[in-house]
């Protein structure tokens, strides 16, 4: 016979798939400012990570993935420094059979990181696949894990003799630097989430040079 505690358990865990398939089925919509986060995360992502040539005066950038069902999702920037960095999202293969590509996601930006025009977008579980990418590492089980929680006082009182205090933080520090390197096996990319202006493409020593 199930003990009530082993019932409670399967319960908490199956209304929690349940929120899950819910956030699936029904995700939040996201306004003009978390498009705009997005977009420019995914200029940090591009210019970190992608292909990159130069055709003066622009600068551009490539990075795709393979999909599960067929084709590429592919990511590209243009920047003319100065001026503006287009940004756009789109897909190849798989569904997208008639026509060339299919355009997920187009926007412009100022050099202050402002959208100089309308984006478009259309939602989808590409915007999912690549936001996993750029969230930071403890926020991409956010369907099971509310937030970051202090270790109880109680539980070092037994170390309080024999050991100096450390400065607040320091292995929260220390933990979350490791989950940043385990979940993208390099520099973390958030800090481009909260970025406000997009960083200039084009280097000065090679902006120089084509002066």
């Amino acid at each position: 016979m199930i003990s009530i505690l082993e019932l409670r358990r399967i319960l908490a865990d199956w209304r929690t798939r349940f929120q899950r398939i819910q956030a699936i089925l029904s995700p939040p919509a996201w306004t003009e400012t978390d498009w705009k986060k997005f977009g420019r995360a995914l200029a940090g992502l591009l210019q970190r990570y992608g292909a990159t040539w130069t055709v003066a005066p622009r600068t551009y950038w490539d990075l795709r993935w393979n999909l599960r069902d067929g084709g590429e999702l592919i990511c590209q920037a243009e920047s003319l420094p100065g001026e503006k960095l287009s940004l756009v999202v789109a897909q190849t293969g798989g569904f997208v059979q008639e026509v060339e590509s299919y355009t997920w996601f187009w926007a412009e930006f100022d050099p202050d990181g402002e959208f100089i025009r309308d984006p478009y977008w259309v939602e989808g579980t590409w915007k999912e696949a690549l936001t996993a990418l750029l969230l930071p590492y403890q926020y991409q089980a956010g369907y099971y894990l509310a937030g970051s929680a202090p270790t109880p006082p109680s539980l070092m009182l037994g170390n309080t003799a024999s050991h100096e205090p450390e400065p607040a933080g320091t292995h929260a520090h220390e933990m979350k630097e490791t989950a940043h390197a385990t979940a993208f096996d390099n520099e973390p990319l958030a800090a481009a989430i909260h970025a406000s202006p997009l960083l200039d493409p084009v280097p000065a020593a090679e902006d120089a040079k084509q002066k």
